[in-house]
Parts: C-alpha cells; sequence; structure tokens
C-alpha cells in the first residue's frame, strides 16, 4: 500500500492550483463524511479530544477520529505567546500535523495540517454557502488563513454572483496584507475587495446591508450587536453568516441575543428561519465548545447537523430556506473532516506528481 506525504509546501501546490471541479469533489467528500457521522451513527466511534499545557504555556491538541475505513489523529502544537528578537520574523505560533491510516492501522499517510485545517473549516461553510442564490455582497470578519480560504472558495463556487468583499479586521494592516495577497494572486479580479475603515454608523450599515457573513476569528465577546439585525434595515432581507472562529465556551462571534431570536417559533426571524434551526457541524461539539450557542441556552433540538441537510432538501421548504432564507451555520470541527479532506488530496496529490509517494510503510 502505497504511504503518502506531503509538507506544507505540497498542501499548498495543491489547493492554491484547485479547480471549481477540484472543489466540488472535495466537498463531495466532505459532505459524506458529515453524513456518514450525523446518519450512520458514528458519534460513539469518535474519540475524545485532548489538551495538555505545558509549565511554559506551550500547548498540545489531540484530535483523533475513526470511520469505517480509516483512522486518523490531527496532533497540534500551540507556542506560547513570544516576541521575536528584533529583525526576525515571528515563528508560526500553531503547527499541526495529520496521520491517517487504513482501518487495520497500516499508516497510508503524513500530511502538514496547518492550511489544510484553514480549508476544511472554510469548505464546511461551503455546503451550505453554496446554495445561496443572493451573494452580492459578502463581510469577512478576520484576516487569518480561515478568512483567506472562505474568501478563495467563495469565489471558485460562486464568484459571478459576487460584486463585493468587505474584511473586518482589529488590524486593518493585516486586512489589507490579505486584500494585496489575493490581489497578486488573481483571485477575484472583477470583485471589489476593501477594508473597513472604522466611522460614525459604519459597522451597523455595512452588516444591514451584507447578504453572507463569514465570521472566522476566536473573539471572546460578539462581533457585533443583535440589534443591528434586529432593525428595520436588518429585519428587511435575509441573509447566510457561517461562525467558524470560536471554539471554547469563553468565546462568542455571535451574540447570544441574537441566536434566541433566530431559534423562537414566534420571533421576528420565524418566516425566515427553518423551524428555527442553528446548522451545525456537530450537535455535541457545538454543545461542548460553541460559546455563543451555550450562552444563548439552545437546546440540541434546535440545532440541525450539516449532515443531516441532504436527507431534507426534498422538501420544498428546506431548499427555499437554504436559498433564501436566514440561515446561520456554527462549526467547532470534526475530526472525521480532517480524515475525509486529508484522503482527498492524498488521491489529488497522486494524481497531479506532488508529494512522495512510497511503496510501503
Amino acid at each position: 500500500m502505497t504511504f503518502t506525504i506531503l509538507s506544507d509546501a505540497d498542501v499548498q501546490t495543491l489547493l492554491h492550483n484547485i479547480s471549481q471541479s477540484d472543489v466540488q469533489e472535495l466537498a463531495s467528500a466532505l459532505n459524506q463524511a458529515l453524513i456518514q457521522y450525523s446518519c450512520n451513527d458514528e458519534l460513539p466511534y469518535q474519540p475524545h479530544r485532548a489538551n495538555v499545557t505545558r509549565p511554559n504555556g506551550q500547548v498540545s491538541l489531540f484530535m483523533p477520529a475513526t470511520t469505517p475505513s480509516s483512522i486518523g489523529v490531527k496532533m497540534v502544537g500551540v507556542a506560547p505567546s513570544q516576541t521575536p528578537p528584533p529583525g526576525e520574523k515571528p515563528k508560526p505560533a500553531l503547527r499541526s500535523v495529520l496521520t491517517i491510516c487504513d482501518e487495520l492501522g497500516q499508516a497510508v499517510g503524513v500530511l502538514n495540517a496547518a492550511e489544510l485545517t484553514a480549508f476544511r473549516t472554510s469548505l464546511g461553510s461551503m455546503l451550505l454557502y453554496r446554495y445561496r442564490k443572493k451573494t452580492e455582497n459578502i463581510i469577512v470578519f478576520g484576516a487569518g488563513k480561515q478568512a483567506e480560504w472562505h474568501i478563495r472558495l467563495a469565489i471558485l463556487l460562486k464568484g459571478d454572483d459576487i460584486r463585493k468583499i468587505t474584511i473586518v479586521n482589529r488590524s486593518s494592516a493585516r486586512a489589507k496584507d490579505l486584500v494585496d495577497s489575493l490581489t497578486q494572486s488573481k483571485v477575484g479580479s472583477h470583485i471589489k475587495m476593501e477594508v473597513f475603515e472604522e466611522k460614525e454608523n459604519g459597522l451597523e450599515d455595512l452588516i444591514t446591508e451584507a447578504d453572507v457573513m463569514f465570521c472566522t476569528t476566536p473573539s471572546t465577546s460578539p462581533l457585533f450587536p443583535a440589534s443591528y439585525l434586529l432593525s428595520d434595515s436588518g429585519l428587511s432581507k435575509s441573509r447566510f453568516i457561517s461562525a467558524i472562529g470560536s471554539y471554547r465556551l469563553d468565546m462568542q462571534e455571535i451574540d447570544p441575543e441574537l441566536l434566541k431570536h433566530i431559534t423562537n417559533p414566534s420571533g421576528p426571524f420565524a418566516s425566515q428561519v427553518h423551524q428555527g434551526y442553528i446548522t451545525v457541524d456537530s450537535i455535541k461539539g457545538c454543545m461542548d465548545e460553541a460559546g455563543e450557542l451555550v450562552a444563548a441556552g439552545l437546546k440540541p433540538e434546535q440545532m440541525l447537523e450539516a449532515g443531516k441537510i441532504d436527507g431534507l432538501r426534498e422538501d420544498e421548504g428546506v431548499q427555499k430556506w437554504l436559498e433564501e432564507g436566514f440561515v446561520v451555520y456554527k462549526s467547532v470541527g470534526v475530526g472525521i473532516m480532517d480524515i475525509a479532506i486529508g484522503k482527498s488530496l492524498m488521491d489529488l496529490a497522486a494524481e497531479k506528481g506532488v508529494g512522495v509517494h512510497l511503496d510501503s510503510f
């Protein structure tokens, strides 16, 4: 059995050169993994995550997962905060590696997972975003890898329908760097990309005009107050919101008050939200780790896993909600997402002659 090794440079080569058809195939693989997780009773076979913090502040995260055909574990190292010496660039704060074995435990691949993680998380948002009919005006909160991949994938999938993308970030310099990088890569050359500059009522106007919001920051407070979308202008249209940046109970990207209104069957969004659902990658994961959902007091029955949506799309009401309604997607990450995308990238690497391929291991 072939053993594949993909470095960070290999993964970036693959991902930065993917076509729309490649993205659709990768999305299909990810969707099938989530269907397996949500509909085929895979939850009992998912090991618990673990984390260890050393005395010096070094954090190690271990994220194992299994499927009927694979075993995998992603290890992440988060370095303690350090100021680099003068003249030196800061070292990456986060490094990660994904090891994949077959169902018998035979190792089949090792991949640098830094770029892969940002890609697979962003692709999870695209599984629902791809149904949207109106996506002219997009806001992206954050300017890191997750923000970059949300932008890249949105343009690959629906670029002809996008007119403007605005990046909102605490550091406007970093946001400008992202815009410059995308521009130099000729990503979405027909799309107006700009960095939000703070001004009176500026953020409220930006949000009420948005068709899509991608939230990609580890924020400990809501990125905007619920009142922005409860105003007359806020209620005048539906939108798609993806929140993938917060992953602990002390973090919030979406105002819990907004989530309470969205899930209220007799609230102001009742006509825009299918049965008051918030869509999630994993109900258990979000109940354990999604700060805004827990703060809003949401119950499992108010959440709909993305892996169950394909089976509901024959319902006209569900399809209309996905295309035109108010859809909120919250993700904290599921290990099988890493396995699904890791295996797909190994196949793509073999097809394109990228990486190191050994006859045995």
